[in-house]
């Protein structure tokens, strides 16, 4: 695991940060966005249970975490979950990111796709936050793990990724309006910009550009040709 940040410019949801976790064997990876370090170690407790829940805490318990030594990691409340999980926390020697290899490399990729990704649709770096998640989603279904044809998405659900619904990242869009009282000669869509895919429900996050808000919508028609 390793924290990406911190960002010169704010997410739209005002977080600076990116913690970046990926699984050792199938290089599966998760991001969560926060506003500052201090809430590393929450969005660590949280991922825990939450990955004990989906492979069963009999089956796929936590044995070993690895980061560096940065105050957000080295802190006595990980010391204490660890200890109390029998979670053995090893650290990367001081000055020496090479032995973190796996996050920090990891953490480029994402880095420079999000990059790639705002800067070819010319779009608001405060959308960075979208352009991280969508990296790190794409990448899980479609690169494959080294040294296997599986993707890591593949090796960690135990099941081919359905890839028919991507789209590109910063293209128009156009959102049903089905959440305001229309009348009967008014426009029933707004134009939007597609920012990618909601990680709780079959659903794509978008930005509005009516409203200027970002939403979760399945009533979405993509256009990938149009700038």
């Amino acid at each position: 695991m390793d924290l990406m940040g911190p960002m010169h410019v704010e997410s739209i949801a005002g977080k600076r940060y990116v913690y970046v976790c990926v699984d050792d064997f199938s290089r599966y990876t998760w991001v969560n966005f926060l506003r500052e370090k201090s809430d590393t170690f929450g969005a660590f407790k949280t991922l825990c249970i939450r990955l004990k829940t989906e492979k069963n805490c009999n089956i796929g318990k936590i044995v070993r975490i690895k980061s560096d030594h940065g105050k957000e990691f080295e802190n006595t409340a990980f010391a204490k979950y660890c200890d109390e999980n029998g979670i053995a926390h090893e650290f990367s020697a001081p000055k020496t990111p090479q032995q973190n290899g796996v996050a920090e490399r990891k953490n480029r990729t994402i880095q420079e796709m999000a990059r790639v990704m705002l800067n070819a649709k010319k779009l608001t770096l405060r959308l960075w936050a979208e352009a991280v998640s969508t990296a790190c989603y794409t990448i899980n279904r479609v690169y494959l793990r080294q040294g296997t044809n599986k993707t890591s998405y593949e090796i960690w659900k135990g099941k081919v990724p359905n890839l028919k619904y991507f789209h590109v990242f910063g293209c128009v869009c156009y959102i049903l309006n089905d959440r305001d009282h229309l009348g009967k000669f008014e426009a029933k869509s707004d134009e939007g910009v597609f920012l990618g895919y909601a990680t709780n429900s079959h659903a794509y996050r978008v930005y509005n550009m009516r409203t200027q808000t970002i939403i979760e919508s399945s009533n979405v028609v993509v256009d990938d040709l149009k700038d």
